[in-house]
């Protein structure tokens, strides 16, 4: 007797070595989103137009009121892998992302922003590399502006690194890596460039110290390469950055600061608790990213008064704060 498709199918695809059923879906866009109905249409012709079958794009709408329902609508009408899933509210940026995984069918997961976009051919080129077994990749990005015109690449490492394939479990990789950093896109900082195998990130709790830093997605990437997942750095641009959109600027430039700032603090507590030298190197690496012109800039915006949007900021001014936490060694 024959065997169904079904059966066939499970026969063919196994088991991943997570234990978790290889599913038909290679990959899936996870898109939370808000209020982006200017630029989600793009953000998601640029997967569809690369015409790969075995990927889904999956939209988590957090209570958009402008025309985002409508615009996805139209696209899932001819295009049966665009799935929309709407929520009466936002549930912040760590638990949408989750949330979208969740929602997610394939073996890996691609997080982009739906102000972003794919570079042409990018999508062939994430997928040779996830056919090599990798569970975690980073590649670089495009700056544009806010049209979506290129304007420069950019890189999260210095120099000329090349595609490296790096131990997040070995304290003296993650050293040299925090040391080649030049930006904190190199620890995850910009989703639309990371792609990762679902069954890991499931293997990974989020933890409760970090909901609701918006970044609490990078210690569960981190968890994946330290507790021995193959992590995968690719020196290719392989994503828009659209500028001018930056939703954590909406409160200004001194709490966008003291999103980064506070975020990634408690990402080196959590990630290295009993290591201060790597702690040191996330903060320096904050340096990196916000150097002290920006602080400076952030300190005449906030009239030296403090942000009172940030509720974790002690009782002292903007400038005494920002001094005391990112310039002391």
């Amino acid at each position: 007797m024959s065997q169904s498709p079904s059966v066939a199918i499970s026969a063919v695809f196994a088991r991943n070595a997570y234990g978790a059923a290889v599913s038909a879906t290679r990959l899936s866009f996870c898109m939370p989103t808000h209020n982006y109905g200017r630029f989600i249409g793009a953000a998601i012709r640029s997967i569809l137009n690369q015409g790969v079958p075995d990927c889904e794009v999956i939209v988590l709408d957090g209570g958009s009121t402008d025309d985002t329902a409508q615009v996805v609508a139209g696209m899932a009408a001819t295009h049966p892998n665009v799935k929309y899933f709407h929520q009466p509210d936002r549930g912040g940026i760590d638990a949408d992302l989750e949330r979208s995984v969740e929602l997610a069918a394939g073996d890996y997961c691609w997080l982009l922003s739906a102000d972003d976009a794919l570079q042409e051919c990018a999508l062939d080129r994430m997928l040779r590399e996830i056919e090599q077994g990798y569970d975690l990749l980073l590649c670089n990005r495009v700056w544009c502006d806010a049209e979506l015109r290129p304007i420069k690449s950019e890189s999260w490492l210095g120099g000329d690194p090349g595609d490296r394939e790096l131990n997040l479990a070995d304290r003296h990789e993650v050293a040299a890596y925090l040391s080649d950093a030049r930006s904190l896109g190199a620890l995850f900082s910009f989703m639309s460039c990371i792609v990762f195998r679902r069954a890991a990130w499931g293997c990974n709790a989020s933890a409760p110290s970090l909901r609701g830093t918006n970044y609490a997605h990078v210690a569960r990437l981190f968890a994946i390469g330290s507790r021995g997942g193959r992590f995968r750095y690719m020196a290719d641009p392989l994503v828009l950055c659209r500028g001018g959109a930056d939703s954590f600027r909406a409160g200004g430039l001194a709490s966008r600061l003291l999103i980064d700032l506070q975020g990634y603090q408690a990402i080196a507590d959590a990630l290295f608790p009993g290591d201060d030298t790597l702690r040191r190197a996330v903060k320096s690496l904050v340096r990196k990213e916000h150097p002290w012109h920006r602080w400076v800039r952030a300190r005449s915006e906030a009239c030296d008064v403090g942000v009172p949007s940030m509720g974790q900021v002690p009782d002292k001014s903007w400038t005494s704060y920002a001094t005391s936490r990112v310039f002391s060694r």
